[in-house]
C-alpha cells in the first residue's frame, strides 16, 4: 500500500489519526505504509495534473477533479456520516469503493439532541442571565413553573442510527416519541416499543403538529433538500423548538428565519447550516431564540476513537484485499 492521504484542515485531528494508522500498519502490514500529512486545494479542476499516488483517501469531500488526480486510489473513507460533498458517481466511475463512518457519533448526537431539549425546556439561557444580574425573577419563577418531560412531545424525523439513538434516550428521558422514517417496516423492534408513534414521511404532518421538539437525522439529498420548508414549519406549534445535527440544507433557512422572526415557533437548535462557518449576511445570526454551535455535536473523545476504529478497520480490509470486511460500505451504482 502505497498511502493513506488525510485531507483536513485540523491539525490535532490529524496528527490522532495518522498516530492510530501508524500503530496499525506496524502491528498487521507486511508492507510499511507511508501515512502522509498533505495539503490539496477543495477544488481541483479537471484535468489538473497533481501527481500523487494513494490507495486510501480520508476526507469529508471529494470532487470529481481531486478523485481523478490521486493515481491508484482504491478507497475513499469519509470522515462522518454524510456523503453529500463526495461525488460518489465519480468514484463509481473509477472503480473506487466509498465507504463512511456511520454511527461512530450516535451517542454523542443523541446527547447533544437532549442537551438543547433541557436547556430550552429549563429555559437556561434566560436564568443564568438573570442569576448573574443579583435582580432574581423570583416572579416569573413563582407564576411559570416548568414542564417535566414526561409531558412533552420529541419528534425524530429520520431513524438511522443516530435518530434510533436520539429517540432511545429521549424515551428513557420520559419524552413521548414520535418517530419518521422512510421505512417503518425496517424499524428495531426493541424502538418500536420505546415510540408513541412511528410513520413514514406521509405522517409527518401528525407527527410535527403534535411535536414540543423536532429533531433532525437525515442525510442532505435531493430528496431531503429543503424539506423542512415554509409549509412544514408553518404546521409546527408556536412553543416548539426544531434541532437540527444532519445537515443545514435540510432546512430552507430563509423560511425558518422569517417563522422564528414572527415568533411562530418558539426557536432552534442547530448545529449545521448550508454554509459554514455562518456568513454574516444569514438572518439566523441576528435572531435572539435561535441556538447555533459549530459543527460540533458528534466531537467526543469517544466518538472520535469510534471514527478513527472504523477507519482502521477498512484500511485493513483494503491491504488484505478483503472488501467483505469493509464497515459502511456506499452502494454505487455505475452510472
Amino acid at each position: 500500500m502505497k498511502a493513506v492521504l488525510m485531507i483536513d484542515s485540523n491539525a490535532w485531528l490529524q496528527q490522532a489519526v495518522i498516530r492510530e494508522l501508524q500503530g496499525v500498519c506496524e502491528e498487521v502490514a507486511p508492507l510499511a505504509i507511508e501515512v502522509m500529512d498533505i495539503s490539496i486545494p477543495s477544488s481541483i479542476a479537471q484535468g489538473d495534473a497533481i501527481h500523487i499516488e494513494a490507495d486510501v483517501l480520508i476526507c469529508w469531500k471529494a470532487d470529481e477533479g481531486l478523485i481523478k488526480n490521486i493515481k491508484g486510489l482504491r478507497l475513499i473513507q469519509v470522515w462522518g456520516a454524510g456523503v453529500d460533498q463526495i461525488d460518489v458517481a465519480a468514484a463509481s466511475r473509477e472503480n473506487i469503493i466509498v465507504c463512511n463512518t456511520k454511527g461512530a457519533m450516535a451517542n454523542a448526537i443523541a446527547e447533544y439532541v437532549l442537551m438543547q431539549i433541557l436547556i430550552w425546556e429549563r429555559d437556561l439561557l434566560y436564568w443564568n442571565k438573570i442569576a448573574h444580574t443579583g435582580q432574581w425573577d423570583w416572579e416569573k419563577r413563582n407564576s411559570n413553573p416548568f414542564i417535566e418531560l414526561n409531558e412533552r412531545n420529541l419528534c425524530v424525523i429520520g431513524l438511522g442510527m443516530i435518530g434510533t439513538e436520539a429517540a432511545r434516550k429521549a424515551a428513557a428521558l420520559g419524552l413521548r416519541v414520535w418517530g419518521i422514517t422512510k421505512n417503518p417496516l425496517k424499524v428495531d423492534e426493541e424502538l418500536k416499543k420505546q415510540l408513541c408513534f412511528l410513520g413514514g414521511l406521509d405522517k409527518m404532518e401528525e407527527a410535527m403538529t403534535n411535536a414540543d421538539y423536532i429533531s433532525l437525522h437525515l442525510p442532505l439529498t435531493e430528496e431531503t433538500h429543503h424539506l423542512i420548508d415554509s409549509k412544514w414549519l408553518r404546521q409546527m406549534k408556536p412553543n416548539s423548538v426544531l434541532i437540527n445535527t444532519s445537515r443545514g440544507g435540510i432546512i430552507d433557512e430563509d423560511a425558518l428565519a422569517n417563522v422564528l422572526k414572527d415568533k411562530r415557533i418558539r426557536g432552534a437548535s442547530l448545529d449545521v447550516l448550508t454554509v459554514e462557518p455562518i456568513v454574516t449576511e444569514n438572518p439566523l445570526n441576528r435572531l435572539s431564540n435561535v441556538i447555533l454551535t459549530c459543527h460540533q455535536a458528534g466531537y467526543t473523545t469517544q466518538a472520535i476513537k469510534n471514527t478513527i476504529d472504523i477507519i482502521k478497520t477498512n484500511i485493513q480490509a483494503i491491504k488484505r484485499g478483503d472488501e467483505s470486511r469493509l464497515i459502511n460500505r456506499i452502494e454505487i451504482r455505475p452510472v
